[in-house]
C-alpha cells in the first residue's frame, strides 16, 4: 500500500520466510547483528501440529515462556520507514494542530498585514515611478522652455523685418516659430506633463502652459502657412507712392490667405488673453512675455490684412477698373486749440485717386462764421446736451464728439452743403503727422522760404506762425498753401523711402494723428473697431476708457498746455470686473514773465470777447468703459473747485464725467478717477484713449 503523506511505498512481506530457533536452541539475540533467524523454511513450526506449538510454549521444565522472546520476533517484523519521512508527517501534524486553533481575530490580523504589505509594496513602486517621471518632466521642460524662448526671439523678429521690407528674412522668421511651436507642443504632449498637470497646487500652472502651447499649435497649423505665403505680398519696398500713384505691389492677391490667417490668430489672440497667472512668477512673466510678443504679431497681421482689403478700392486699384475716381475730404486739425479727436478744423481740401494717382485740390480755411441755422444732420439728445447745437452749426466745432466717425459724417454734409460735393470719405490729419511725413521724405522750403523738417514742423504751424504773422489772414493763407504744398513735396519725394513713408504713416495711426472714415458701409465696417476709425468703443468685452479735451480759451494757448495722462491696474471685483486708476496732470507752462508779448491769436478772448491774459480755459471729459462706470475721483490743484465733476452723462451708452479748468500760467491741476471695467471684459486690458498730444 502507499502512503497517505506520499513517501516510499512500505513492504510488510520478508524477502526471505523467518525461521524459528531450533528446540535445543534458544533464539538469537538482535544485539548479535542477526535481524532475522535461519532461512531454513524447516524451522518454522507447522501449523497443523498442536503439539509443537505445545511445546514452543513451554521450556523443558514446563513452565511458559518469557514474554520477552514474543517482544524479539514482533521487532524483526518492523517495517523500514525513513526517519525524515516520519519528522515531516511530524511537524504537518504539528502544523495542521495549532492551525485548527487560530481565532478568526489571528487570521484577520494576518490577512491585515498581508495588506499592509502589499499596499506599502505598491506605494513604493509609484513613488519609484513618479519620480522618474518626475526626471522625464524635468528635462522635458527645460526642453520645451528651450522652444518657447526660440519661437518668442522668431516673433519678435516678423514685425522688424516686414516694416523694413526684408521679406524673406520674414517668413523663414514665420517658418522658424511654426517649427519652435510644433517642437514645444510635442514636448508638452507627452505622459510627464499630463501627470504634472494634475498636481495639486502647481497642476495649474502645467495647465496653463499646456493651454498656451495648444492655442498657438493652432495657429501654426492654420495660420502661419497662409501668413509665410502672405508675406511677400507686403514688401514694403514695392509698396508706396512713386511719382504720385499708389503702388501696392501684389498685396490685392494675397487678402484671402491673409484674411484667414488673421482670424484664426485674433481668436488665438483673445483665447490666449483668457489664460491666467501662475504660482510662480518667473513662468507668470513669460507667459507675459509671450502674450505680448503674441499681440504685437496679431495686431501687425490684422492691419495688413484690412489695408490688402480696403487699400485696393480705396485707391481705385480693383481689378473691376470701373474707372470711378475717388474723392475724399482732408481735415488738417490745429492741435494749438484742443478738440476732442486733435484740434479745430483749420483748412481743408480734398484728395482725388483715380487708378492710382493722387492729386491734390485747393485747401481752404475752415470759416468761424460758417453756420448753419440748424444742425446739418439731426443731433442726438446726449450730443445736444454734451455739446450743444453748435456741434452741427460750426464748422470748427464739428469735431466737439470724441467719436470720429460722427464728426466724419458732420464734416462731408457741411461740405456738400458748402460745395455741392459728395465725397467717398474723409481723412483727418494734423502738423504732428505733416512733420513726421517731412521726418521720412526729407526737409522741405515753402516758397516764403520756411524750411519745414522732422523737429520743427508742429512748432512752426501751431506756435511760431502766430507770432510771425499776426495778420489772420496771412495765417489762414499760410496754412491752407502749406498744407498743399506738404502733400505736393510727399507725393513726388517719397519714391525713395517706402519703408519709411509706411513706418511714419503707422506711427501716426497709433498716436491718433490720422483718422479716417468711409462713406461706402463695406469699407467702414472693416475699420470701425480700429484705431485709425477713431470711433467710441461700445463692446463690453474690450473694454476702452477715455480722457478728451475741449478748448474754451478760443485762442491758441493749448500749445503750452502739457498733458500727462496715465492708466494703472488696481484690483478685479468678485463679479470679475476690473478697477484701473486713471491719473491726469496739466499744466499751463507758459511764461508769466512773456505772455504779455503773445498775440491775440495765441491768448483768445472770452465771451465777452476781450482779450485774455495768458490762462488756458479746457473742458475736460472721463468717459468709463462700455457696460462699466465711473467708481470715484479727487480733484487736487489749481481749478479743482469742489472737487467734484460739473456733471455726469451719457454718450452712446457710455458713462462720462464732465469738468471745467481754467489754469494760470504755472498752474497745474491732477485728476485721479477711478473707473471699472464691465465683468464680461474678463482677463482683456483695458486700453486708455486720448485726444492726441500736440508735442508727440
Amino acid at each position: 500500500m502507499s502512503d497517505p503523506m506520499g513517501t516510499e511505498p512500505m513492504s510488510f512481506a520478508p524477502s526471505e520466510p523467518p525461521q524459528p530457533p531450533a528446540s535445543s536452541q534458544s533464539a538469537p539475540s538482535l544485539s548479535e547483528g542477526s535481524s532475522f533467524p535461519s532461512s531454513d523454511p524447516s524451522a518454522f513450526p507447522s501449523s497443523d501440529s498442536s503439539s509443537d506449538r505445545q511445546d514452543d510454549n513451554d521450556h523443558g521444565d514446563g513452565t511458559a515462556a518469557d514474554s520477552s522472546a514474543d517482544l524479539s520476533w514482533a521487532a524483526v517484523i518492523r517495517p523500514d520507514i525513513d526517519p525524515d519521512v516520519l519528522a515531516s508527517d511530524a511537524a504537518d501534524a504539528e502544523r495542521r494542530k495549532h492551525r485548527r486553533r487560530m481565532s478568526r481575530e489571528h487570521i484577520r490580523r494576518i490577512k491585515r498585514k498581508k495588506r499592509i504589505r502589499n499596499i506599502l509594496l505598491a506605494i513604493v513602486a509609484l513613488i519609484v515611478a513618479l519620480i522618474g517621471i518626475a526626471g522625464w518632466f524635468a528635462v522635458s521642460a527645460l526642453k520645451a522652455f528651450s522652444e518657447v524662448e526660440a519661437a518668442v526671439s522668431s516673433a519678435s523678429q516678423i514685425q522688424t523685418q516686414v516694416m523694413a521690407g526684408e521679406t524673406d528674412a520674414a517668413k523663414a522668421s514665420i517658418n522658424d516659430f511654426a517649427d519652435h511651436i510644433d517642437a514645444t507642443y510635442h514636448e508638452t504632449s507627452n505622459l510627464a506633463w499630463t501627470v504634472a498637470s494634475i498636481t495639486p497646487y502647481y497642476g495649474s500652472d502645467i495647465r496653463a502652459v499646456r493651454d498656451t502651447v495648444a492655442i498657438l499649435e493652432d495657429v501654426s497649423n492654420n495660420a502661419l502657412p497662409k501668413l509665410a505665403n502672405s508675406v511677400s505680398g507686403l514688401n514694403l519696398r514695392t509698396i508706396g507712392i512713386k511719382n504720385g500713384t499708389i503702388d501696392l505691389g501684389d498685396m490685392a492677391s494675397i487678402a484671402d490667405d491673409l484674411t484667414a490667417a488673421n482670424s484664426v490668430i485674433a481668436d488665438a489672440n483673445v483665447n490666449l488673453g483668457k489664460i491666467d497667472g501662475t504660482h510662480v512668477q518667473q513662468l507668470t512673466d513669460a507667459l507675459a512675455t509671450a502674450k505680448t510678443k503674441f499681440g504685437q504679431l496679431s495686431g501687425l497681421v490684422d492691419l495688413g490684412t484690412r489695408v490688402a482689403n480696403l487699400a485696393p478700392s480705396m485707391f481705385d486699384l480693383t481689378d473691376q477698373g470701373n474707372g470711378k475716381a475717388r474723392t475724399y475730404l482732408v481735415l488738417v486739425q490745429n492741435n494749438a486749440e484742443l478738440r476732442t479727436t486733435g484740434g479745430i478744423p483749420g483748412s481743408w481740401g480734398t484728395l482725388t485717386v483715380n487708378e492710382g494717382k493722387l492729386s491734390i485740390g485747393e485747401f481752404e480755411p475752415a470759416d468761424p462764421n460758417a453756420i448753419v441755422s440748424q444742425p446739418i444732420i439731426t443731433l442726438t439728445a446726449d450730443e445736444k446736451s454734451l455739446f450743444s447745437e453748435k456741434l452741427g452749426t460750426f464748422q470748427q466745432d464739428i469735431n466737439f464728439t470724441p467719436d470720429f466717425p460722427r464728426t466724419a459724417q458732420l464734416a462731408s454734409a457741411m461740405w456738400k452743403h458748402l460745395h455741392n460735393q459728395d465725397v467717398d470719405g474723409v481723412i483727418s490729419i494734423d502738423p504732428v503727422f505733416l512733420q513726421n511725413l517731412i521726418k521720412a521724405t526729407g526737409s522741405m522750403t515753402l516758397p516764403d522760404g520756411t524750411v519745414l523738417n522732422g523737429d520743427n514742423t508742429a512748432q512752426i504751424l501751431l506756435n511760431q506762425t502766430y507770432i510771425d504773422k499776426p495778420s489772420g489772414d496771412e495765417q489762414d493763407e499760410f496754412f491752407s498753401a502749406t498744407a498743399s504744398n506738404v502733400f505736393n513735396y510727399v507725393l513726388t519725394s517719397a519714391g525713395n523711402n517706402g519703408t519709411g513713408l509706411v513706418g511714419a504713416v503707422k506711427q501716426s495711426v497709433l498716436d491718433r494723428h490720422v483718422y479716417l472714415w468711409s462713406a461706402h458701409d463695406d469699407e467702414q465696417k472693416r475699420i470701425q473697431d480700429t484705431t485709425i476709425a477713431g470711433a467710441l468703443q461700445s463692446n463690453p468685452s474690450k473694454p476702452v476708457a477715455g480722457v478728451y479735451f475741449n478748448d474754451n480759451t478760443m485762442g491758441k494757448m493749448d500749445w503750452y498746455l502739457t498733458r500727462e495722462i496715465t492708466s494703472k491696474y488696481d484690483k478685479t471685483y468678485p463679479t470679475g470686473a476690473k478697477q484701473y486708476t486713471i491719473h491726469v496732470k496739466l499744466t499751463n507752462t507758459a511764461d508769466p514773465a512773456k505772455v504779455g508779448t503773445y498775440p491775440d491769436a495765441i491768448l483768445g478772448h472770452d465771451q465777452h470777447d476781450v482779450t485774455r491774459s495768458g490762462e488756458i480755459s479746457t473742458i475736460a471729459y472721463v468717459y468709463a468703459p462700455a457696460g462699466g462706470r465711473l467708481v470715484d475721483w479727487k480733484f487736487t490743484g489749481s481749478g479743482a473747485g469742489n472737487g467734484q465733476f460739473d456733471s455726469i452723462g451719457v454718450h452712446d451708452g457710455l458713462t462720462l464725467g464732465a469738468k471745467s479748468i481754467v489754469l494760470q500760467p504755472g498752474e497745474s491741476i491732477e485728476l485721479t478717477v477711478h473707473v471699472a471695467t464691465s465683468p464680461v471684459g474678463g482677463d482683456t486690458a483695458m486700453i486708455l484713449r486720448t485726444t492726441p498730444d500736440s508735442r508727440e
